[in-house]
């Protein structure tokens, strides 16, 4: 692991471990999705213990991947989380800290909130999955989930309105941009929308739903409009001044973006299901398919991003250079694990939700084992990419390269 870098560091580096914290979610999926809990909105250890019990060799073997997978990765999130927070309060104190609060590339700093949110995530689904009886204390939980989540929210939105406020006043540099690096705070906004969206969906307090929903919406609009101001402003900076090569792996930014709207708009109808309920109204918000058309539609347009983003890559050369060799070395590229966890992640509640409830694709049938199969091949893509970017960019001992040229350079000079 590269050690005391001091000024050679950048707030990048949290999207290491906020890849190792997205890759443990996407093994949770296979909790989620592959194991009945119909008891209960997501699996508990309960509900796990008992399909081990009664199901057969592809559930169990579907169940040890899951837990095996999750804690691996999670704890390797947990040990990048604490290895970034020591390097970031060193970094602090160089003269490097004071020139990004002076350029485009202060939105960085979003990078430690968004992963923030993540950890959030990694230790509800660990409570769910290994304390026993954990369920039916869940109305506890709901408010202590609010509170982290509105801090993080709290954290960035400090970050935010530092920011903005100077670029409000000496403007913004679009030559230096390059990229869509801009979105990152979009996608920070975004992980706490989602987050806030879990207590809406899974409490039945009319109060904990009502307070939940309203912070969710709160972030999720300002992650849209920072979406739909940053996506133009980053095309425009790209087709006048061209592609920088560093911020190549921005153009997939829109992918995890697009999975967390998704899911934080499923979790606000199941919690505007609930308040319907409660009130005695039996209709669903929104019918199941429709959200075959709205999940397929998410899919389809990360597809599209994945294919332009991987077009300019394979032609300027980045994978060559920055993930596959030791050529270069820059934070930046650990951008390109969050796409890969992100349409894995959807391509499930895609498959269940949209495929298999609609009776589109019911269970086991062809059409339902090639979208699993197309959504591991996504998850196995994406431990090679992780493994290469560990080796290339991480486990790095004596380096003279020079850092901090390459992070002025990545995602949001």
């Amino acid at each position: 692991m590269l050690r005391q870098m001091r000024e050679r560091y950048s707030p990048l580096y949290f999207l290491a471990a906020l890849g190792f914290g997205g890759m443990s979610v996407l093994f949770f999926m296979n909790l989620m999705h592959l194991t009945p809990h119909p008891e209960t909105p997501m699996p508990t250890f309960e509900s796990i213990q008992a399909t081990w019990i009664a199901g057969g060799f592809w559930y169990r073997t579907a169940i040890a991947v899951g837990y095996l997978g999750f804690v691996t990765f999670f704890l390797i999130h947990l040990g990048l989380l604490a290895w970034n927070f020591s390097e970031f309060k060193e970094w602090k104190k160089t003269a490097a800290y004071q020139e990004t609060l002076a350029s485009n590339a202060e939105v960085t700093l979003l990078a430690l909130p968004l992963t923030l949110g993540m950890t959030v995530n990694g230790f509800f689904f660990a409570g769910m999955i290994f304390i026993p009886g954990l369920w039916p204390n869940i109305e506890y939980l709901m408010p202590i989930a609010i509170v982290l989540y509105g801090s993080v929210g709290a954290l960035a939105l400090i970050y935010l309105g530092r920011y903005l406020n100077r670029v409000m006043h000496d403007g913004f540099n679009f030559k230096a941009n390059g990229g869509l690096n801009q979105l990152l705070s979009a996608f920070a906004f975004a992980m706490v929308a989602v987050g806030l969206a879990a207590p809406a969906a899974m409490s039945t307090n009319t109060l904990t739903v009502v307070v939940a929903f309203g912070a969710s919406v709160f972030f999720a609009v300002i992650s849209a409009l920072l979406f739909f101001v940053f996506l133009p402003m980053g095309f425009m900076s790209m087709l006048r001044y061209g592609l920088s090569l560093a911020n190549s792996a921005t153009l997939w930014l829109s992918v995890p973006i697009l999975t967390l709207w998704a899911i934080t708009f499923l979790r606000l109808n199941h919690g505007v299901s609930t308040l319907g309920l409660l009130s005695g109204q039996q209709e669903p918000l929104v019918k199941p398919i429709v959200l075959f058309v709205f999940l397929t539609t998410m899919v389809v347009a990360q597809l599209v991003f994945l294919f332009l983003g991987h077009l300019a890559m394979r032609s300027n050369g980045y994978y060559r250079r920055f993930v596959f060799s030791k050529q270069e070395l820059s934070p930046a590229a650990f951008t390109l694990v969050c796409p890969g966890v992100a349409l894995g992640v959807l391509s499930f509640f895609t498959l269940n939700l949209g495929l298999a409830k609609t009776g589109i694709f019911p269970v086991g049938s062809f059409g339902f084992l090639l979208v699993l199969v197309g959504a591991y091949v996504v998850q196995a893509a994406t431990l090679v990419l992780m493994v290469a970017l560990v080796r290339n960019q991480l486990l790095r001992q004596s380096e003279l390269v020079s850092l901090r040229a390459n992070a002025k350079v990545a995602l949001a000079r």
